[in-house]
């Protein structure tokens, strides 16, 4: 079986694309294997990135030289049948915003970024088993011809997903996961946002919401039932209740893209790491959608796990910041969990102790407690201030 140094990074999302960049910065060996081709990788996801994930970035040298963040969001809106109400939380945190960045952009502008400098992507190259030794990692990786080959490395990164193989491989980790009930139909529009900025819409039929992508591209979200597959909603209801939740005057004529259901779960592996293996992104960690928190999380995992690399691997051949990885990433991933996890009970009608709600009760004791909350927004400044902060992903002064 060949040996290579360095590490090997499973999977060329957020996460992976950034340990390899600032891995290829220290010429720390590495390879990124991916099963999907480039093209694949192009599908419009996640886009609303954090105040404190820019400033990270920059400190690396990647913003402002390999990504531009240019596009600000400022405000969120909060809609009901009955009142709208716009949250300036930019203000609130001193005129630090979100900014705009479809993951799907962000991926391509890093990986061509990383193999024009002469980094090594591996697309069509499926990782299907890992397990480690004390001499390190090894993969079995089937190329793009269908034939097997395993290879050892000193490390392996899973940034694979909510399937990892690289999980699969860390015997005796603690999984905290849980099923929310209800579902989302997520679709992308190739049309500008209704509004340039994000709309939270709570309807007694369920959420929808607005979430701009870009000057001509607009990611929509609506609440279904945990039950309901795609079938069950044809493009026409779908347009036509995305209006009505939305509280557009007219029809929505927006061109709808693939449509896809996105399923409420959450977890959280602990530890992170363990030997020879190491986890970033939705490998570790899986958050519900409401305020955009996932692929900011696989940012910040990302770089802590490249800095802990890059001792340990480099000229320093220091291994205290890496061992340390699981416990400085999981208070910070636990606390946005517990952020991302009240913010759906505010937005979403399904949620309602644990339950599906039943039709022949209309949910009045869940929609009071969503406008107590939005009313706080409105009229309590500590509580909008603090809203403010966790939401933009900005560091109390």
């Amino acid at each position: 079986m060949p040996s290579r140094p360095g590490v090997a990074i499973v999977g060329a999302g957020p996460a992976g694309l950034l340990v390899a960049h600032l891995l290829q910065r220290e010429a720390i060996p590495f390879v990124v294997f991916e099963r999907q081709t480039l093209a694949e990788l192009g599908r419009p996801k996640a886009g609303l990135v954090e105040y404190r994930t820019v400033q990270l970035l920059a400190a690396d040298g990647i913003a402002g030289s390999v990504l531009h963040f240019t596009t600000e969001n400022h405000r969120s809106e909060f809609r009901t049948p009955n009142e709208s109400v716009l949250v300036e939380y930019a203000a609130l945190t001193g005129g630090r915003p979100h900014y705009i960045y479809p993951q799907h952009e962000l991926v391509q502008r890093l990986c061509g970024a990383l193999t024009a400098a002469g980094g090594e992507v591996r697309f069509s190259h499926a990782v299907r088993a890992v397990t480690q030794d004390s001499d390190g990692a090894v993969l079995s990786v089937q190329g793009p011809d269908g034939e097997p080959s395993q290879v050892r490395y000193e490390a392996a990164v899973g940034c694979d997903g909510s399937s990892s193989l690289v999980s699969a491989a860390m015997t005796g980790v603690q999984v905290n996961e849980q099923l929310l009930p209800g579902r989302f139909l997520v679709m992308v529009a190739a049309a500008p946002p209704l509004e340039r900025h994000t709309i939270y819409a709570a309807h007694p039929r369920g959420f929808a919401g607005q979430m701009r992508r870009g000057p001509a591209q607009t990611r929509y979200y609506l609440e279904i039932p945990g039950t309901d597959v795609a079938a069950d909603w044809p493009e026409q209801r779908i347009r036509d209740e995305l209006a009505a939740r939305l509280g557009i005057s007219g029809p929505l004529d927006a061109p709808l893209g693939e449509t896809g259901i996105l399923d409420l779960r959450v977890r959280v592996i602990e530890p992170m790491q363990q030997g020879s293996l190491f986890l970033a992104g939705d490998a570790a960690h899986l958050i519900t959608p409401a305020g955009g928190k996932g692929m900011n999380l696989a940012i910040q995992d990302g770089i802590e796990l490249a800095h802990g690399l890059i001792e340990r691997f480099g000229p320093r051949q220091d291994g205290t910041r890496l061992s340390a990885y699981s416990r400085t990433r999981l208070p910070a991933i636990w606390r946005t969990e517990a952020f991302s996890n009240w913010f759906l009970h505010v937005l979403l009608t399904s949620l309602r102790d644990g339950k599906e709600p039943s039709a022949a009760v209309p949910g009045g004791f869940s929609r009071g407690l969503r406008h107590g909350w939005i009313a706080a927004l409105q009229n309590d400044p500590l509580f909008a201030r603090w809203f403010a902060h966790a939401y933009a992903g900005v560091d109390p002064d």
